[in-house]
C-alpha cells in the first residue's frame, strides 16, 4: 500500500544488496576483516565503564601480565556487571 502524497522514489531506487556493505570497492576477505576488527578492539581506550566486555577482559589481561596498577579498576567493572549483587559485593 503506497502513500499517495510520497513520491515515486520507492520504484526508481535499486534495491539494497543483502549483506554488509561494501568498504572499498572490492569487498574484504575475512583475513582483513578480521586484522580491523583486532585493531580497533585493541586501541579502545574508553573508560572502564563504557568498554565493551571484551575490551575489559583484554584489558584485565595485559594488566595482569604486565603487573600494572589498574587491575582493580577493570576487575570493579567486571564485579559490577556480572556479580549477583552488583556494585554492593565490593563492600
Amino acid at each position: 500500500m503506497q502513500d499517495e502524497k510520497a513520491p515515486e522514489t520507492a520504484e526508481t531506487e535499486a534495491p539494497r544488496k543483502r549483506g554488509r556493505p561494501r568498504i572499498y570497492k572490492e569487498p574484504l576477505s575475512q583475513a582483513e576483516r578480521a586484522r580491523r576488527y583486532r585493531t580497533k578492539r585493541a586501541n579502545d581506550f574508553s573508560p572502564p565503564a563504557e568498554m565493551r566486555d571484551s575490551g575489559l577482559i583484554d584489558a584485565l589481561r595485559w594488566c595482569i601480565n604486565n603487573q600494572h596498577e589498574a587491575v582493580d579498576l577493570y576487575l570493579e567493572e567486571l564485579v559490577r556487571r556480572f556479580h549477583s549483587k552488583g556494585g554492593d559485593a565490593l563492600k
